[in-house]
């Protein structure tokens, strides 16, 4: 009984540890840390990361004219016509995965 104690404390460490420290620094959201939004401004060349709760968002990559996007932390994805956003699972910092049509 105590392992399971002791691996729920540990899980719950971690997990208040990565939303602490991927909070949104606008407004403070930790749910910004394990659900963050994609934004392209493809005319700028410009890959963004937005948080849903309070729309901030910090430039975190470079967009191609037709969708790819690099990310500073090493990441990619690709933006698609209709606003959807597709990437790697491989990195955590760009928010990986796929998401919405933010």
């Amino acid at each position: 009984m105590e392992v399971l104690v002791f691996i729920g404390l540990a899980v719950a460490l971690v997990l208040g540890l990565i939303g602490f420290f991927g909070r949104c620094r606008a407004c403070g959201s930790w749910a910004h840390a394990f659900y963050p939004g994609h934004a392209a401004d493809i005319p700028h060349g410009k890959a963004s990361i937005v948080c849903k709760h309070c729309g901030d968002r910090q430039h975190k990559g470079e967009v191609s004219a037709d969708g790819p996007v690099a990310w500073m932390s090493g990441g990619s994805g690709q933006f698609h016509e209709d606003g959807s956003y597709t990437g790697d699972s491989g990195t955590f910092a760009d928010g990986g995965g796929g998401g919405g049509g933010e």
